[in-house]
């Protein structure tokens, strides 16, 4: 018998067996009694019953919290209000709880669940007595893929694909629309401010698909459709970027001067909008000689106060001691005169007439006599 295609064939089969027998072997006694292997990361009736969340990510935390209309706020801290938060991201998050299985027990070895960083991220969900109905350590991720957890305060870690990123940033958790409700195709009229006008501008249309019209109006001129389009998208879609006390003097200074727009829908809810921004202050006059100038200075925040007559309550409530700060192209994009809302009627030109020749007389054809 020939040995060398017998040690080949061994060769091959051994590692195959043992692949083999290694991908089929069964689950450890402790993995295998291990209830939570195959289940959901949580369980959505739990999740169901929560009132508050909290978040705590890379060194900040966060409690969400859901009153008594089933609206979710972020919750206030010493420098912010409670502010509306983002419902959709919440819904992400629970989402990914319920859709993610808990693949294997990782381990109950306390030297190596030292090693997984479990405390960088924990995410706790109570209800409205405060107990806790589940909370989560988020570890680091596995080298394979997947997200090591722990459950509070049990001394194992699971392996799960959960791929969800959680921070406990306040600002990246809030629904920062002013007007949420507010579509442009909703607006029955318009009216504008101006600074060097007494009274208001006011533009209204019949219908979504009716033309502007407005009694200022000049003569032989039209509304400009275009820069109405362009307001109502823009304000109607107004979002704070950050809430500032209204006792900051920056706050104060902006509501000396304000450009008020107000918005009228088809039902009768009326909106008002009073953009505010500090006046500039005025340049020094240059040494002479002259020197570099200075760089122009960052341009002064814009604040906006809400008259409502559908109020938010969570953002009323928040009015009440915080200005709302919008960006600044929001105010700077305004029309800054009556006579921007308005552009002349074109007029086609007339056509030219025709010039026609008439026809020559029976005498100019006559022969001469001679």
């Amino acid at each position: 018998m020939k040995l060398r295609p017998l040690i080949l064939t061994l060769a091959v089969l051994i590692p195959a067996a043992g692949s083999i027998y290694w991908l089929q072997r069964p689950a450890p006694a402790a993995q295998a009694a291990d209830s939570r292997i195959g289940q959901r990361l949580a369980d959505p009736a739990l999740l169901t019953n929560a009132v508050r969340v909290q978040l705590k990510a890379s060194g900040n935390s966060l409690e969400l919290s859901r009153n008594e209309a089933g609206r979710w706020t972020v919750a206030a801290t010493q420098t912010s209000p409670a502010l509306p938060a983002d419902a959709s991201r919440l819904t992400n998050l629970t989402s990914s709880l319920v859709s993610t299985k808990i693949e294997r027990l990782v381990t109950s070895n306390p030297s190596r669940l030292s090693t997984l960083e479990l405390d960088s991220t924990n995410l706790t969900f109570l209800d409205a007595a405060g107990k806790s109905l589940i909370a989560l350590d988020l570890g680091k991720t596995a080298d394979g893929g997947g997200r090591f957890v722990r459950y509070g305060t049990e001394a194992k870690a699971y392996l799960a694909r959960f791929e969800s990123s959680i921070d406990a940033d306040a600002a990246s958790w809030r629904d920062t629309a002013l007007a949420a409700d507010l579509k442009p195709e909703n607006i029955a009229s318009i009216s504008f401010t101006f600074p060097d006008s007494p009274a208001a501008v006011v533009l209204s249309r019949h219908d979504a698909k009716s033309a502007w019209t407005s009694p200022a109006t000049p003569a032989g001129n039209q509304i400009k459709s275009s820069i109405i389009d362009t307001q109502l998208n823009t304000l109607t879609g107004l979002r704070f970027t950050n809430v500032t006390p209204v006792v900051d003097p920056g706050v104060i200074a902006a509501r000396i001067v304000t450009r008020d727009v107000k918005l009228t829908t088809f039902e009768g809810r009326s909106v008002k909008l009073s953009l505010g921004r500090a006046l500039e202050l005025r340049k020094k006059p240059q040494p002479v000689p002259p020197v570099p100038p200075e760089p122009p200075p960052a341009p002064r925040p814009v604040y906006v106060e809400i008259t409502d007559s559908k109020p938010d309550a969570i953002l009323a409530a928040a009015a009440t001691t915080h200005a709302f700060e919008i960006a600044e192209w929001t105010h700077s994009g305004l029309p800054a005169n009556s006579a921007d809302l308005f552009e002349p009627v074109h007029v086609a030109p007339a056509p030219q007439a025709t010039a026609v020749t008439p026809p020559l007389s029976a005498h100019a054809h006559a022969p001469k006599s001679p």
